[in-house]
């Protein structure tokens, strides 16, 4: 991967959606006091995921590099400092292993 790459507008793109799922939307769940398993729910098994699939769908379609697909699980540990609880932790492992899979699926 070309530095070129590394610091272009598509960069931008994923690192803004990134930081508005993991950061932004624990923010309004909070705002609007949701209980704690409507927060997971929706927050760890509903929109993440979601992200994270079309994340790898795209990047695999358009055969962007990989490292794309870090962006969202390093900046959602970063959220789960500030929102939840520590088991948090390991369902980054699980949205990195779910956008790899939906990578390789539709990856030539």
């Amino acid at each position: 991967m070309t530095s070129k790459k590394i610091f272009s507008l598509t960069t931008l793109w994923y690192l803004a959606f990134a930081t508005a799922i993991a950061i932004v939307v624990p923010i309004i769940f909070n705002v609007i006091n949701l209980t704690d398993v409507q927060k997971y729910t929706f927050a760890f098994f509903g929109i993440n995921v979601i992200f994270t699939i079309l994340s790898g769908l795209i990047v695999g379609i358009k055969k962007q590099p990989i490292i794309y697909l870090l962006f969202f699980p390093a900046i959602y540990l970063i959220g789960v400092n500030l929102f939840f609880e520590s088991f948090a932790y390991y369902i980054a492992i699980v949205y990195l292993l779910i956008g790899f899979l939906t990578y390789g699926a539709v990856k030539d």
